[in-house]
């Protein structure tokens, strides 16, 4: 019973969520795909997902078929793996995913730069603010930055990464340069505008804490145009520290309460994760070995 293309795509499906977006990722007509499926349930002789107009749903048998289809895929990459770490030569497809901040303004020159040593290497590069899993196999690996790391993958971590309030000299020299947390209360601090709670802000240090209801005259949440307010003396607002190292060493920017950690998202280690596997690809071995951010 030769199934092994049917099952793929029965995965693929379930990943996806739809035949069309299915058919879009493996790059085939979504008749083709409902071709595969209906290949797939015959064989079987099992119903293997229910479908409505708006979504699907796997069976019960289809659940089970599933989880065997899919450990059965990831043991064939296993295979395809454990032949290529045999070989010297660093080669091959590998994909990985990060944010959009960290690709742009730290992840760019370095991977640029792994491409020039490797031009064997094939790389796929999603740059998205939400994690993407490499367990699904979308990706063989995600940089994120995280406090935690996802349980059942292998972590590296590449970095880290805090975060810093900040203001232009010419604000500074308008308003004052705070001194104490509560001195934020009368200036104009620039937030996400997202959410309630992103006009409140949480400073510590030792056993002190905080909690500060921020006011100002914009709030935005595109960091570029955020920073660009800054820099225009508009207010005091929080970037993770890896935005603002050319403003501050340029003295663009002055560093607001330095001594007091600004509690929050998007600051902790920056770390590589990937699946845990007995065999990891050469190319992916070289990437683990040539990234490192500080």
């Amino acid at each position: 019973m030769h199934l092994m293309p049917e099952m793929a795509t029965f995965v693929t499906i379930i990943e996806e969520g739809s035949f069309s977006k299915a058919a879009i990722k493996l790059g085939v007509m979504p008749s083709s795909v409902s071709r595969s499926i209906s290949k797939l349930e015959t064989q079987l002789q099992q119903k293997l997902i229910e479908r409505t107009t708006r979504q699907l749903r796997l069976t019960s048998v289809g659940e089970d078929v599933f989880q065997l289809c899919l450990d059965m895929l990831n043991s064939a990459k296993q295979a395809v793996n454990a032949a290529q770490s045999n070989q010297n030569n660093v080669s091959g497809d590998l994909s990985i995913a990060a944010p959009k901040a960290l690709s742009r303004q730290i992840l760019m020159p370095i991977i640029l730069a792994f491409i020039k040593q490797y031009p064997d290497v094939s790389l796929k590069w999603k740059v998205a603010d939400h994690y993407i899993d490499p367990i699904s196999g979308e990706v063989d690996v995600v940089i994120h930055i995280t406090d935690k790391p996802v349980e059942g993958l292998v972590a590296k971590t590449l970095g880290s990464v805090k975060r810093v309030a900040c203001a232009s000299p010419a604000y500074i020299k308008k308003h004052g340069l705070p001194t104490h947390p509560d001195d934020l209360f009368s200036h104009q601090c620039i937030g996400y505008g997202e959410s309630a709670a992103d006009n409140t802000w949480i400073l510590t240090k030792d056993a002190k804490k905080h909690v500060i209801k921020i006011k100002g005259v914009i709030a935005v949440n595109h960091s570029e145009i955020r920073r660009e307010a800054v820099l225009q003396g508009l207010g005091i607002s929080i970037f993770p520290d890896f935005t603002l190292s050319k403003y501050l060493n340029s003295g663009e920017l002055i560093q607001v309460l330095p001594e007091w950690h600004i509690n929050g998202n998007y600051q902790g280690n920056i770390v590589a994760q990937y699946p845990q596997s007995k065999y990891i690809p050469n190319q992916l071995k070289a990437f683990l070995n040539f990234i490192q951010i500080n």
